[in-house]
C-alpha cells in the first residue's frame, strides 16, 4: 500500500476500519479524543491516552496495565481480522500497522 495520488491509502483504511468497528479516533495528528493514528515511514502507529475522566494524574502514565493490554489486543485483533500485517511495540504498547512489501 502507501501513498497514491497524495492519499496514504493504509493510514485511512486503517481509520475507517478502527470507526467502523466504533473507536473514537485523532487520525494524521489531529486534535481530539480517542486514538492517536499517526503514519511513520513504514507504517501506521495506533496509541492511546486516557482522558482526564480517568481522574488527575492518570493522563500522562500507564496506571492502568490492564486496559492498555485489553485495548491493544482488541485493535491488533481487528486489524488482523481485516487483513493488515500488525505489530506491537513492547516497549511503548503501541499497535503498529506495517505496510506491506
Amino acid at each position: 500500500m502507501g501513498a497514491e495520488g497524495g492519499e496514504d491509502v493504509l493510514l485511512a483504511d486503517v481509520c475507517r476500519t478502527l470507526a467502523r468497528a466504533g473507536f473514537d479516533l485523532a487520525c494524521s495528528g489531529g486534535a481530539g479524543h480517542g486514538l492517536r493514528v499517526r503514519r511513520t515511514a513504514d507504517a501506521v502507529v495506533i496509541a492511546w491516552q486516557p482522558g482526564t475522566w480517568l481522574g488527575p494524574g492518570h493522563y500522562e502514565d500507564r496506571a492502568h496495565p490492564g486496559m492498555y493490554s485489553a485495548l491493544t489486543h482488541a485493535l491488533a485483533e481487528i486489524l488482523q481480522q481485516a487483513g493488515h500485517a500488525v505489530h506491537i511495540d513492547a516497549e511503548t504498547g503501541d499497535v503498529q500497522v506495517k505496510d506491506e512489501e
